[in-house]
């Protein structure tokens, strides 16, 4: 029998705005992505309050938020008249908002693998301190709550990927993932014409 590695704890509210899941969770800093119907938002939380370069955010037209740090991650998914429901996911159990709604099963995880998904774009000039604008053809451009040191490094979003059992044939699967942060990450060099190929 596989020993659990790891436990996620979770806790879900349902019928809840997001400005109140938000305050509910209790963030004192964290990385929001945003989506609208017609954006998507990188946004920096601190002390409960969404805000971007330009200033606070508006939360009304969201209908997806991800919210996390390193300890803590909150879902919130619209249903009708700017209400919907919440999650908060982590390890810690004592760390997760003890009003925050009602305690789902904990997952088990026999392993905990790192993830790490590269944002689209490079760093380029006039960003304002403590962010970085990331700019490409094809997305545009989207200024990033985080810092990058050089101009050949990237950001990259950091995960934690819990690797469960299903119980009835024993196959392993991922079943869940958390987002913990950015992070920024060198760019490999490319390979010159020929480096790779085999004759």
């Amino acid at each position: 029998m596989t020993t659990p590695t790891t436990t996620l704890y979770a806790r879900a509210a349902d019928g809840i705005g997001l400005p109140d899941a938000l305050a509910r969770a209790g963030f004192r800093s964290a990385v929001a992505l945003l989506s609208t119907p017609t954006a998507h938002t990188v946004a920096q939380v601190r002390d409960g309050d969404c805000r971007t370069p330009a200033g606070p955010c508006d939360l009304a037209e969201v209908f997806e938020a991800r919210i996390f740090n390193p300890e803590m991650e909150l879902r919130w998914l619209h249903e009708a008249g700017g209400l919907g429901r919440a999650v908060v996911l982590g390890e810690d159990e004592a760390a997760l908002p003890a009003a925050f709604g009602d305690p789902l099963a904990p997952l088990h995880a026999i392993e905990v693998l790192a993830a790490h998904y590269l944002l689209w774009g490079r760093p380029v000039d006039d960003t304002p301190e403590g962010w970085t604008t990331l700019y490409t053809a094809r997305v545009g451009v989207l200024r990033v709550p985080a810092t990058v040191s050089t101009s050949d490094h990237r950001l990259r979003l950091v995960a934690r990927e819990y690797v469960v059992v299903e119980p009835r044939h024993g196959n392993a699967y991922v079943g869940e993932e958390r987002l913990l942060g950015l992070e920024e990450t060198p760019v490999p060099a490319p390979a010159r014409q020929g480096e790779g190929r085999t004759p």
